[in-house]
């Protein structure tokens, strides 16, 4: 039997050069909106959107030198008043592939009353009840699913927010290599499914993920990927926070997935050296080859070729791919999330 979301995954590319063509269409309108500097970047969204919000952070930090703030939804829609700025001229910058999930909606709603004119949405369906609330929009429909794993919507919209900052930053550098990165995937896939497979079918029950900085949003979301797609308990946790307690559940029957950067390498290769010596099941994703964590260990290195911020990028359909090939080794309909819909809509009282 073929699933939906094995396809969507593999041609992901389709929808990471329209999220790029998207950005580039709007740059002048997008550069506009920018042109006030907003006293502070607020993120909200939720679920997988949410962890793209805590994937960019760093970039939207770093780049323009912003003061950022990444919640879920429901912490504005739910307690406005501890997390709204009091006063400036923030902006609202949300992501949601259906433009329908109330808790955005109504942060959204908050968020305007306070502050007009200033919400930004990437997202994947046009018209949707987000759209008509955002001031800006950057809308890529090629990377809708109509089911409920987000795969390409997420790559896609992760893609438009970090091509957005690059453009804003006239990070020449960073712009080239994230426009490469969809030519990369077949290359990608050929050379590394195979060794996710064997990774995905190997004798371990549950597992933890581990980033740190541009790249712990990507394991938190790596996390949900896991556990929704093959119901597969996991954790996520900052590199060298697992030594701060959480080694304690970590066991030969616990999968350790690292995503390893540029600048935190040596710290994080000490780290995944200590996990390969608790448990045979050790997965590391690196910038570039060399960790040398033992015989048990499995390293994919995907070469030195593009900056840190886009290191994320790269691995999230391999990350994608765990997910899936557990689900098929454990019997389980990638496709169909236990429990799940695509998006919340809630029955809520009109709020004054």
């Amino acid at each position: 039997m073929g699933y939906q979301c094995y396809e969507d995954i593999k041609t992901q590319a389709v929808a990471w050069r329209a999220a790029l063509a998207a950005v580039d269409s709007l740059a002048e309108d997008l550069a506009a909106f920018f042109a006030e500097r907003p006293s502070e970047l607020l993120f909200a969204a939720c679920g997988s959107p949410y962890y793209l919000g805590l994937a960019n952070a760093a970039l939207w930090r770093e780049r323009l030198n912003l003061r950022t703030t990444v919640v879920p939804s429901s912490e504005i829609m739910l307690f406005r008043d501890t997390v709204l700025p009091p006063m400036g001229r923030p902006i609202l910058f949300t992501a949601s592939r259906s433009g329908e999930t109330t808790e955005t909606v109504r942060a959204a709603e908050a968020f305007a009353e306070r502050f007009p004119d200033r919400t930004l949405l990437v997202g994947c369906r046009p018209e949707s009840k987000l759209h008509q609330l955002a001031d800006m929009a950057i809308v890529v429909p090629e990377g809708n699913e109509d089911i409920i794993p987000q795969t390409r919507s997420f790559g896609s919209m992760y893609l438009a927010a970090q091509y957005l900052v690059a453009l804003l930053a006239d990070d020449v550098e960073l712009a080239d290599a994230l426009r490469r990165l969809p030519d990369w995937l077949p290359a990608l896939f050929d050379r590394w499914e195979p060794v996710i497979r064997r990774t995905a079918e190997a004798g371990w029950s549950s597992a933890v993920f581990l980033g740190g900085g541009p790249l712990y949003g990507v394991a938190v979301e790596a996390t949900l990927k896991l556990t929704e797609m093959s119901l597969s308990p996991a954790i996520s946790y900052h590199t060298l926070e697992v030594r701060h307690g959480p080694r304690s559940i970590i066991d030969e029957e616990t999968l350790v997935v690292g995503l390893g950067s540029q600048r935190g390498a040596s710290h994080e290769r000490e780290v995944m050296a200590e996990m390969a010596e608790e448990t045979p099941h050790v997965l590391v994703l690196t910038p570039e080859s060399g960790w040398n964590l033992g015989e048990t260990a499995t390293e994919i290195p995907l070469g030195n070729r593009v900056p840190e911020h886009a290191l994320g990028l790269l691995y999230l359909p391999l990350l994608q791919l765990l997910a899936y090939h557990r689900a098929l080794h454990k019997g389980v309909n990638p496709d169909e999330s236990r429990n799940l819909t695509s998006y919340i809509e809630l029955e809520l009282p009109d709020q004054g």
